[in-house]
């Protein structure tokens, strides 16, 4: 591929990994990927979103999850083009993760982006409570329900039911009553009702 005189640089890497990645050919990627940091070139954001979106499209959140780790140990910040690709990759790897019940991954990542200021779309909180709700998990999911308020993200009538579902199916009727008052009270109060 490379002559003395023509060597690949990274645009030219960056064509070849993409074109493999949507052709859900990962592991040839991964091998260009690893000698393209062999020859010294280093990877920017957008090469590292076209291998965490190749992992996502064949539903592989675990390795897309490892790449986004290994992207920000790399210092690798996205740039005014990549940034919206950048919290739409993470919401994505999130709700994958929690497909894959790996709850666990999904809230690091999920804290991962609120550190690093991150917006967190309103389908992902969604996932997040539905999940941790139906788990049992109601400290989590009412942690992040607050969150998502705080962020300026109303909740809707899904993730209301997901909350008081999950307070309900653990027979804890008096906490569901207790958060969905306190909830609704602080609605009304910052309405000014």
């Amino acid at each position: 591929m490379a002559s003395e005189r023509h060597k690949p640089n990274v645009i030219t890497y960056s064509t070849l990994i993409h074109g493999l990645c949507k052709e859900g050919r990962l592991r040839e990627a991964l091998e260009i990927f690893d000698r393209m940091k062999l020859q010294g070139l280093k990877p920017d954001a957008g090469l590292y979103w076209k291998i965490i979106s190749g992992f996502c499209n064949v539903q592989k959140f675990q390795e897309a999850a490892n790449f986004l780790d290994e992207m920000v140990l790399e210092g690798i910040s996205p740039n005014r083009l990549t940034w919206s690709l950048h919290i739409r990759i993470h919401n994505t790897v999130i709700q994958g993760l929690l497909t894959e019940s790996d709850p666990n991954r999904a809230f690091q990542l999920y804290l991962s982006m609120r550190t690093r200021r991150l917006s967190v779309e309103a389908k992902t909180y969604n996932y997040l409570i539905t999940y941790f709700s139906k788990k049992g998990d109601l400290h989590k999911a009412a942690r992040i329900t607050d969150e998502m308020v705080f962020d300026g993200c109303i909740p809707d009538e899904e993730i209301w039911t997901a909350l008081v579902s999950g307070f309900w199916d653990r027979r804890k009727v008096r906490e569901a009553a207790e958060f969905v008052h306190v909830e609704l009270m602080g609605k009304s109060v910052e309405a000014g009702m």
